[in-house]
């Protein structure tokens, strides 16, 4: 196991953030298709009346190569980012406890009911840690959830269930 997988995902994610700052640049244009890549180069190169030949052979490698070297500049309107969705605040979030939860399964018109224990030990921004157990078995094999959010209340899924933070009952 390598360093960087030992790292918490959460600090992996600032890392990558913060090193995709840093290289905004470098990193906007390796996104951007080659064809889209040649066109600025040609379009820099008309603009100055000069013409490169066999430009349609080079790779993207040797097109961003090309930017540095023939220092072509940066155009603003070349980066085209994606829309920013807008950040949604449950009003009831996950809280660390020991909680039940009813959950009712409805398969083929028949209602099944599972009385559910969960045990959350640890929430991050990202992720509930915790164990579910009903009156069979332990129902839960990843002990890390991924928390969804809608406008009331954070919820997580696994197999058939999907447990809301609005509907779980402490447990004294």
């Amino acid at each position: 196991m390598s360093l960087w997988d030992m790292l918490h995902e959460d600090l992996q994610t600032k890392i990558i953030d913060m090193r995709d700052e840093m290289n905004n640049y470098d990193t906007m244009m390796n996104k951007q298709t080659n064809d889209f890549l040649r066109n600025c180069i040609r379009n820099h190169f008309k603009s100055k009346g000069k013409q490169l030949t066999n430009l349609s052979k080079a790779n993207k490698q040797d097109l961003l190569r090309m930017f540095k070297t023939y220092n072509i500049p940066e155009v603003p309107w070349m980066y085209i980012s994606p829309p920013i969705k807008d950040k949604i605040e449950s009003n009831v979030k996950f809280e660390v406890g020991t909680f039940r939860y009813r959950f009712a399964n409805h398969v083929d018109g028949m209602t099944n009911n599972f009385l559910l224990t969960v045990n959350i030990r640890k929430i991050t921004k990202c992720y509930v840690f915790l164990t579910v157990s009903s009156q069979f078995k332990n129902e839960l094999d990843k002990e890390k959830l991924w928390i969804e959010r809608t406008e009331t209340s954070e919820c997580i899924r696994f197999g058939e269930f999907f447990i809301q933070a609005a509907n779980l009952v402490l447990i004294t």
